[in-house]
Order: C-alpha cells, then structure tokens, then sequence
C-alpha cells in the first residue's frame, strides 16, 4: 500500500537554515580554508579548570541529574558575579546549556505564537530562529540600527508608541532584544542607551531581553559593558567566549524572580539541567576569574588591526564595529551579492567569513578576529585583503565581480 508521508511543522518551514551549517557544507571536502567566519575564540579554558573537573568525572553525582536552575554553588558564585561585575543584585539566576539555550528559555516562557518581537537589523541570526521556530515569524519587527550600528532608540519609540494607540491595527510588540556588546555588530552599547530602551519598556508593558555572551570583550579607548536591571529585563550570559568553553555549553540567565516557575517549566522540558561536569569546570573558571580572561582579550588588539588592515580594500566608512565583541560588520562594494562573495572567497581565496544576509542585511559580511591565533590570523588577513581587492577593484571599474560567469 502507498504510504502518506506525514508533514513537517509548519514553523519549522519558516525558520531559516543555521548559516554556519550552510557555511561547513559549502566548505565541506575543501583543504587549507581559514575561518574569520564562527564566533568563537582560539583559547581553551583555564588548564586549572579543566584538571579541576578531570578530577571530579569519575564522581557518582557528576552522572545523575541535578537541580534544574543549576549547581547551587554555581548560582551562589554567578549572584556575587553579577552584583560585582555587573551592578545586578535583585535578579535570580538559572544556568543554561549556552546562551541560545537561554535564549530559546526566554522565548517560550514569555511570548506565544504570533507575538510580536522586535530585533534590530542587523540581527544575531539565532535569535531569529528562536522566535521564527516557536511562531512569531510573520510578526517580527525588524527595523534597521543606526549607520553607527546602534539601537535607533527613536525607532523604537515610535513603533511602540504607534502600536500603544487607541486606532492601532498591529497588536503590541511582546519583547525587544539588545546584544551587548553586538553581534554581529561589535558595536558595545552605552548604559545611557540602554537605560533609554529600558524605560520605553516598562512604560508599555514590553519585556527587554539584553544577550551579554560578549560582556568581557571590552576594549581601551572604548565604552564599558554596563548593564540595567527591573522587573522587565532579562540579561543573558555565556561561558562559551570569553573563557574559550564554546563545547561545554554553559550560559545563564538573570531574571526577576517572578519568572522563575515559568523557565523552570521549560527548562525541565527541554534539558532537565546543565551537564553537571561542565558546571563544574564553570565553577573552577570563575575562580580564575577575570584577570584571566583580560589578558586574552587583551592580545585580540594585534589581530584585530591586521584584520582591519586587511578590509581596507573596502574603503572608507565600509567597516563598523571593533568596540566590543570580535566581530567587524562591513560594506561589499556597490550592489555586491554577499552570498556570492563568501562562497567565492572560500574557494578562490581559502578564507571564510559570514555573509550579511543571514543578519538581515545583504551587500555586508561580519568578520571574526578572535578564532584564529596570531599566525593563522596573519595568513588568513592576507588573504582576505588580496580577493577583497579584486573585488574592490571590478566595482571601480565597473566591471562585473569576479565570480561573474562562473559556473
């Protein structure tokens, strides 16, 4: 008899496809490519750490389950953390595998199908997902940032001020997110401003959702990260960059405390609790604490600068970002297909980056400075600045781009 295939969920139709998992298939069977494409650092995690939970994996308790908001000695040295580091000290906390996971906690916990979201462009592309994949696709608000790739608060106040309206069509945006410092932007967002989104908030009944995973790439000659705190905000928190612990997955959550029934719901549904070992080396990377990390972020400033070096085929006032995060968002020349651009500097260049549209915005990449260390940098800045050139060079003449006619 003939067999019906059942259909896939609809949400998932409209969610769009992982772009790093589109990038790996692209390079998938190529040799010598260099990626200034994944965000991620080229440093592991403190050795002190690592040998700290080497020594606790043949534990009973590190097999079993836990409690579902995390290691209560992990919670209790995140609280002093975040009232230290981050003037937070009325929100409870609740560990995550990762910050997406936390994200995707958030999503579920505050906002239903068809809820109106609003992300400014350009985005960080699985926040997109999260609510693109739980029901809120066509709904989304996406409005563009500023040309210096800050929130357009003014933006922001407009809409929800027009939706607040006695003769309004659109139902009211549900929740706003912010990612401080920007990703894909690298651009650190000043407390002024996000006092400003904060306030717009709470007068209408909106949660703000701020995702700090790149808290600690501050740099000299640069704003602070800074952070606000009420019963509307919901700062998020990753492990996974700045103490090089991207496979261990570990993030949090600081939320006010009426919220915590509600993510405890969805916690328990999806990951019951945190892997208990990397908790553990969580743990033992606090107590390195954040000299460690510092001196890391640190030495970014040399690779940083070849990179920028290496875009200068681009032009004046092509590349933003560079104040927080290890992301640099530029400007392809002229009408350039972006899509196009990354998959022919990978084949013809041996160079990865991230194309803008999967951030919403076409004719841009993002380019990370911090996976690759010194000497791999150099190699792939060098090559990025040679097929930057060539593409540079056919927009001033106005020729077509380089991989124009390839089959």
């Amino acid at each position: 008899p003939r067999t019906l295939m059942p259909a896939l969920s609809a949400r998932i139709g409209l969610t769009d496809t992982p772009c790093i998992v589109q990038m790996q298939k692209m390079l998938k069977g190529k040799q010598n490519i260099l990626s200034l494409a994944q965000g991620i650092v080229h440093w592991r995690p403190p050795q002190a750490a690592l040998e700290a939970v080497g020594k606790r994996v043949f534990d009973h308790e590190t097999s079993l389950y836990a409690a579902d908001d995390g290691l209560p000695e992990l919670r209790q040295l995140l609280r002093e953390k975040m009232a230290a580091q981050n003037e937070l000290t009325q929100s409870e906390v609740m560990v995550t595998a990762g910050a997406n996971q936390a994200y995707t906690n958030v999503v579920l916990a505050l906002l239903d199908a068809e809820d109106p979201a609003l992300l400014f462009r350009p985005y960080y592309f699985n926040h997109l997902m999260a609510l693109q994949m739980t029901g809120s696709a066509e709904h989304l608000c996406l409005p563009p940032s500023l040309a210096d790739l800050q929130p357009d608060i003014s933006a922001l106040r407009r809409e929800l001020k027009s939706r607040a309206a006695a003769d309004a069509t659109k139902k009211q945006i549900k929740m706003v997110t912010l990612v401080n410092p920007g990703n894909p932007t690298g651009v650190m967002i000043p407390k002024r401003t996000l006092q400003e989104a904060s306030d717009l908030c709470a007068e209408h009944g909106v949660w703000l959702v701020v995702d700090n995973t790149y808290e600690h790439f501050a740099y000299r000659e640069c704003p602070p990260h800074e952070c606000v705190e009420g019963e509307h905000v919901i700062n998020l928190f990753s492990f996974s960059k700045a103490f090089g612990m991207m496979g261990w997955r570990v993030g949090y959550i600081a939320h006010h405390e009426s919220l915590s029934a509600a993510l405890l719901k969805v916690q328990d549904t999806i990951v019951i609790c945190p892997s208990i070992a990397s908790q553990r080396v969580a743990i033992a990377a606090l107590e390195a604490g954040r000299s460690w990390v510092g001196s890391r972020v640190e030495g970014l400033a040399q690779q940083k600068q070849m990179v920028l070096d290496a875009l200068q085929p681009l032009g004046e006032g092509a590349v933003k970002g560079g104040s927080g995060a290890i992301y640099l968002f530029c400007k392809l020349p002229g009408e350039c297909n972006d899509m196009e651009a990354v998959r022919w500097l990978a084949v013809k260049h041996a160079v990865c980056l991230i194309p803008g549209s999967s951030c919403g915005m076409p004719g841009h990449v993002r380019v990370c400075y911090a996976n690759l260390p010194l000497e791999k940098t150099r190699e792939a800045a060098a090559r990025l600045h040679a097929g930057l050139a060539e593409i540079a060079a056919a927009a001033e003449q106005g020729t077509p781009p380089p991989w124009a006619g390839e089959v």
